[in-house]
């Protein structure tokens, strides 16, 4: 989204950058000290078509400044002592609700105070959509139509580093791990959660009689418990361990090799 010469017009001093030490360790992203945040593209695409995406009440001072600048928020949560607002400039609409968002950054705030920017230094091929919790830090979620793994946020006293994606996500404070998963065959990745402690719940027989649950049911992934005919061809599944449960969700119907349907997202649901 940005140009190196704007960054640097706009990296005015603060006492609270002053205090931080940024690093970006994930390819094609940078994370630099920032004081102002430019206003948004004038040409922002078909955004009223993604709304749903975006943040409709904006509640931190950091959210609201980067909405009076003509962003869109995805996200606002609490990283340490600051803030971080994932946001972008611009969206496509694409099939079954989802988008496109374009020109994404994630924006550290101290108060109202933008302290450092994390953005795309490839945003051809690599673009940030949101940002979630994840441990004690934050995942960056990419800005493609279904969202991936782009990188972590990490922080060590003063210290912020973007860095490669963990290979595992503790969660419900720890009481489970889910390895990664994403982007693997459902299949492969059952075998991954079993030995994480998550066992398949075996689903309901009527909802695996038809497409893709059907050919799924019959190569041994009883948990399958109902596929979209349209769109994304997106199937549900769940697990069970000490934790809680988690729900897989793959997408499409597997590759051009006879794998399986890869996994798309998950979501742990703690007792």
């Amino acid at each position: 989204m940005f140009l190196r010469p704007v960054l640097l017009l706009a990296a005015l001093a603060s006492p609270a950058m002053a205090e931080l030490s940024l690093h970006a360790n994930a390819p094609g992203l940078d994370l630099v000290p920032l004081a102002s945040l430019p206003a948004a593209p004038a040409e922002q695409g078909e955004v009223e078509l993604c709304a749903h995406l975006f943040v409709e009440t904006i509640t931190t001072p950091g959210g609201k400044d980067v909405a009076a600048k003509g962003w869109h928020v995805t996200a606002e949560l609490p990283f340490g002592d600051l803030t971080a607002v994932s946001f972008v400039g611009g969206a496509a609409p694409a099939t079954s609700g989802t988008c496109q968002l374009l020109d994404g950054n994630v924006g550290l705030y101290s108060g109202s105070q933008l302290v450092g920017l994390l953005y795309s230094s490839q945003p051809d091929e690599l673009m940030i959509g949101h940002i979630r919790p994840f441990g004690d830090g934050l995942r960056i979620l990419s800005g493609d139509v279904l969202p991936g793994t782009t990188a972590d946020l990490v922080r060590n006293g003063d210290q912020i580093t973007a860095t490669e994606p963990a290979k595992e996500e503790p969660v419900c404070n720890g009481k489970g791990i889910v390895p990664q998963i994403e982007g693997l065959p459902i299949d492969k990745a059952r075998t991954r959660l079993a030995s994480a402690g998550w066992t398949p719940i075996p689903a309901d027989p009527t909802m695996q009689s038809l497409g893709m649950a059907q050919s799924l049911a019959v190569a041994g992934i009883t948990e399958v418990e109902d596929c979209s005919g349209t769109g994304f061809g997106f199937c549900g599944f769940s697990y069970s361990g000490a934790a809680g449960e988690l729900f897989v969700v793959t997408a499409g119907e597997g590759g051009e090799d006879g794998s399986l349907p890869y996994v798309s997202a998950y979501e742990a649901r703690c007792h």
